[in-house]
C-alpha cells in the first residue's frame, strides 16, 4: 500500500521530530550534570513553596521506593490504619516531601504513568464513548472497530505521557508530579486547583509556571496519532480537537487524584458504619 503524499511528508516531519527531541534530552542530561549547583533538579521543596499551604505538614517525609539510583513516587496515603492504593504513580500527598528528581527519573516516571491501571481505564474509557457516539477516530461501529480504537487511544495515551513527563519535563526543567492539596483546604479551591494543572505546572524548584510540558506533550501524542487515524480524521482540526480533549483528560485525571482518597476514605466509612 502506497502512502499518500501528504501523509508521506506528515511522517517525515514527525520523524524529524523525533530525532530533533532525542539529541535535546541528551543535551539536556549533560547539561543538568554540569550545571547542577546552578539549577538543581527538584531539590524535594515542600508544597508551600508554591504558594499552597497545608496542615498536614507534620505528617512526616514522603519516603519513595528506591529502584537503583532512581527514586520514584508511591501512590499511597492512608486511611486510618489502613493504607489507600491510588492510582497514579505522579502522586504527592498533601504535606509530604517531594524526592529529588533528575531527567532520568522523570524518564521513568513518564514509562511507568504512561502504563498503569489508571492509564488503562482512561484508555478504554475513551474508545469506549467513542465507540458509542461513532467520533473520531471513525473506525467504525463493529468490534473490530473498538479494538482499533481501544489500540489507538493507548497509543496516543502512552505517548502523551512519555512526550510530557520524559521529553518535555526533562526540557524544561519542570516537575511533573501532582502535588495534592488536601483535606485541609476548602472543595472550591481543591478543585479549581486539580482542573488547572494540565496548563499550571511548577519548576523543579517549586515555582508555578504555565505547564509547558504537559501542554506540548499533548499537542505532540495529538500529532502523532494523525500517523495512525483512519485517512477522515487526518486534518490539522483532528489534532486541535484531540489535543482540546487530551488537556480535559489531564484535568479529570487531576481531580481524581485530588479527590480520589477522600472517596475511598468515605466509602470505607459508610461500609463500617
Amino acid at each position: 500500500m502506497i502512502l499518500p503524499m501528504s501523509r508521506m511528508f506528515y511522517l517525515l516531519r514527525v520523524s524529524l521530530f523525533f530525532l530533533f527531541a532525542a539529541p535535546m534530552v541528551a543535551v539536556a542530561m549533560g547539561a543538568e550534570t554540569v550545571s547542577a549547583p546552578e539549577l538543581p533538579d527538584s531539590p524535594g521543596a515542600f508544597v508551600a513553596a508554591s504558594g499552597i499551604s497545608s496542615s498536614n505538614e507534620d505528617a512526616g517525609t514522603y519516603t519513595p521506593r528506591l529502584s537503583g539510583a532512581s527514586a520514584f513516587d508511591q501512590q499511597s496515603t492512608t486511611t486510618g490504619d489502613r493504607p489507600v492504593l491510588l492510582p497514579r504513580v505522579k502522586f504527592i500527598p498533601a504535606g509530604h516531601r517531594a524526592p529529588q528528581q533528575h531527567v532520568r527519573d522523570k524518564v521513568a516516571l513518564g514509562l511507568r504513568e504512561s502504563v498503569t491501571p489508571f492509564s488503562m481505564f482512561a484508555w478504554s474509557a475513551s474508545a469506549g464513548w467513542s465507540h458509542l457516539i461513532d467520533s473520531a477516530p471513525n473506525y467504525g461501529v463493529n468490534s473490530e472497530a473498538f479494538a482499533q480504537r481501544l489500540g489507538a487511544a493507548a497509543a496516543t495515551g502512552s505517548a502523551k505521557e512519555i512526550f510530557s513527563d520524559a521529553v518535555f519535563a526533562s526540557l524544561f526543567h519542570q516537575d511533573p508530579r501532582y502535588y495534592q492539596l488536601g483535606r485541609s483546604h476548602r472543595f472550591f479551591n481543591r478543585a479549581v486547583y486539580a482542573g488547572t494543572r494540565p496548563v499550571i505546572g511548577r519548576t523543579d524548584s517549586g515555582r508555578s509556571i504555565f505547564n509547558y510540558a504537559g501542554v506540548l506533550g499533548t499537542g505532540a501524542s495529538a500529532a502523532l496519532a494523525q500517523t495512525y487515524y483512519p485517512d477522515e480524521n487526518v486534518h490539522p482540526s483532528q489534532v486541535m480537537q484531540s489535543w482540546g480533549s487530551g488537556i480535559a483528560g489531564s484535568a479529570l485525571g487531576y481531580l481524581i487524584s485530588e479527590f480520589g482518597g477522600d472517596v475511598i476514605q468515605a466509602l470505607h466509612i459508610q461500609k463500617h458504619e
